[in-house]
C-alpha cells in the first residue's frame, strides 16, 4: 500500500504480495489497465528464462504428441533464451 499521508515529501510503501497488486489492477479503469497488460507482455519478453525453466520446458516439447503444443513450447523456449525477436 502507498502512504499519501500528507506533509510527505515522498511516497512510503510497504511490501505487498502478488495477490494484493492484482486486486489492485482489478480496480484500476480500463485504460490503465491496459498500459499495466502492455508493461505486463514488455516484461515477459525481455525476461530470460532459467536453466530448470528452459530444461522442463525442452522435456515437454519432447513428450508431447501435439505438434501445435511443441511448436508453442519450442517457440517460448527460443524467446527465454535468446529473448524476443527484433523482427517479429
Amino acid at each position: 500500500m502507498i502512504d499519501y499521508s500528507p506533509g510527505r515529501d515522498k511516497l512510503a510503501s510497504t511490501p505487498m504480495t502478488a495477490s494484493q497488486i492484482i486486486e489492485e489492477i482489478k480496480r484500476l479503469d480500463p485504460k490503465e489497465q491496459l498500459g499495466v497488460i502492455r508493461f505486463a507482455y514488455q516484461l515477459d519478453a525481455e525476461r530470460h528464462l532459467t536453466g530448470s525453466e528452459l530444461s522442463s520446458l525442452a522435456e515437454r516439447m519432447v513428450n508431447t504428441t501435439d505438434a501445435v503444443e511443441a511448436a508453442r513450447v519450442r517457440e517460448t523456449i527460443i524467446r527465454g533464451f535468446y529473448g524476443q525477436r527484433h523482427d517479429a
